[in-house]
């Protein structure tokens, strides 16, 4: 007997083809994580699933399963928040892709964690409004690594154990996972990209800042430059692969 599970809050992370009227769906979902599922008939469907299995879509779904572990199917979708915005402009889909793919990379199937949804509708949200996209990524980003479990340490050097002092610059280096102090680079065996002390303090204060005022930062354009190519690199380390929409992205700001 299939168990029926219904309402569960969802967002559309990829949505495939499959067959003539079948769609493989994966969804970020609320209690469970990832979850991919078969929308049965979907191409025909005329109420069921209609304009609501697009990518980014926030839904209120129903699947079943015939055993644990199997191939879900899902039942129905109520839509949400549709992020039609995102859709719509080109920059903002660009923008959404890379927060897509970073999730895809970063989650298993069936391991929850409702914090990373709440960051993961916080950011379609700021970007379907037209928040400046690459300042969105930024925090996004520095979020997701703490969801994670891959925290960088941006207090104290992680050669010799430091405190970061205010007004000094120092090296983020995605090998120690934080950052290095001038007298630890200066004696050979980390390597890493310097950061400005803006670029340091930002990082730090979004780290413990609550989602609902990251709206309110503003950030100059070396504060982006340098943050995006640090977080770019310790995402290259920490996934040992390249981003693809990453070059796509910076490309068409």
């Amino acid at each position: 007997m299939p168990t029926i599970h219904t309402d569960l809050p969802a967002v559309v992370l990829d949505c495939q083809d499959y067959g003539e009227s079948d769609k493989i769906i994966t969804f970020f979902c609320e209690d469970i994580g990832k979850l991919s599922g078969i929308a049965k008939g979907a191409h025909r469907s005329k109420k069921r699933f209609v304009n609501k299995l697009e990518l980014f879509s926030f839904l209120l779904i129903t699947y079943s399963r015939s055993t644990p572990g199997s191939l879900a199917v899902i039942n129905d979708a109520d839509l949400i928040n549709s992020f039609i915005t995102i859709r719509s402009s080109q920059s903002r889909y660009q923008a959404a892709s890379v927060l897509r793919e970073f999730i895809l990379l970063a989650t298993s199937e069936q391991l929850g964690d409702d914090n990373l949804l709440k960051l993961i509708l916080w950011a379609l949200h700021a970007i379907d409004k037209g928040s400046k996209h690459e300042i969105v990524i930024v925090q996004f980003l520095v979020k997701l690594f703490d969801c994670i479990g891959y925290r960088p340490d941006f207090s104290q050097c992680q050669g010799c154990g430091a405190i970061y002092k205010k007004k000094a610059s120092a090296v983020f280096s995605p090998q120690a996972s934080g950052l290095i102090c001038a007298s630890c680079i200066s004696g050979g065996g980390y390597s890493g990209r310097q950061l400005s002390p803006g670029t340091i303090q930002m990082i730090a204060a979004t780290q413990h800042q609550r989602l609902d005022k990251l709206s309110r930062v503003k950030l100059s354009d070396v504060i982006l430059r340098e943050a995006l190519d640090s977080l770019y690199r310790y995402s290259r380390y920490i996934f040992h692969r390249d981003i693809q929409s990453w070059k796509t992205f910076l490309g068409g700001q």
